[in-house]
């Protein structure tokens, strides 16, 4: 309708608009958000990027990848990479009850100290009542109570 086109030409640059920092399309991102240069100059990722003090886009290794400050891990979008930066914690994570790294479990559940301080395996433990981890033996496997058979992980084992 002509009133749909004049709305439209309202906001149309003639597809000419990158956002500065970033330098998307219009069409490939979420909308448009204030800058350092004004209103409506950065991609929304990079707006929210501004919003909360930073200065300039994240660095980007030789693959043009965006790479992330805390843990180097690398991201094809702004987007992607601030999705990421909400849970990352520099890789310093670690199960209270087994020690295992947050990349090699299958994510993070409640335990005794509170929410995400046990792996997966851990927290299905402690939500069916155990206060510990399994036990060991000398090789590091972990027993079951039940017949003493011996697992590599936790989750081998059942939770």
């Amino acid at each position: 309708t002509i009133g749909a086109l004049g709305g439209h030409r309202r906001f149309c640059d003639g597809g000419t608009w990158r956002c500065s920092w970033c330098a998307i399309k219009y069409e490939d991102c979420n909308g448009k958000g204030p800058g350092p240069e004004g209103p409506k100059t950065l991609c929304s990722a990079c707006s929210s990027r501004f919003r909360s003090g930073h200065t300039g886009p994240p660095p980007q290794n030789e693959d043009g990848q965006y790479v992330c400050d805390s843990c180097s891990r690398a991201f094809d979008t702004i987007g992607a990479l601030g999705g990421h930066r909400r849970f990352c914690d520099g890789g310093t994570w670690r199960c209270s009850w087994c020690a295992i790294k947050y990349e090699d479990c299958n994510g993070k559940g409640p335990g005794p100290e509170g929410p995400k301080t046990l792996c997966s395996a851990c927290s299905s433990r402690f939500r069916s009542g155990h206060t510990g981890p399994p036990p060991q033996n000398e090789d590091g496997q972990y027993v079951c109570d039940s017949c003493s058979r011996a697992f590599d992980t936790i989750g081998a084992l059942g939770g």
